[in-house]
């Protein structure tokens, strides 16, 4: 893996919102939030999520 020489601090965009993460991916994650977007779609059941791991999750259930 790669080593960060700092802790980054970094603050959501959106208008209101205070979040804050240390990891880029953490703050994309967090964004999803905030749009009504859900791409991740059950092949069983067709109940549909914003986050990948949250499908894969809910797979586990079938």
């Amino acid at each position: 893996g790669r080593k960060s020489a700092g802790t980054l601090s970094l603050e959501c965009k959106w208008t209101g919102c205070r979040a804050k993460a240390s990891k880029r991916d953490h703050l994309t994650s967090h964004c999803r939030v905030h749009v009504a977007l859900k791409p991740h779609v059950c092949s069983i059941c067709t109940k549909a999520f914003k986050r990948p791991q949250d499908l894969k999750k809910h797979e586990k259930i079938h």
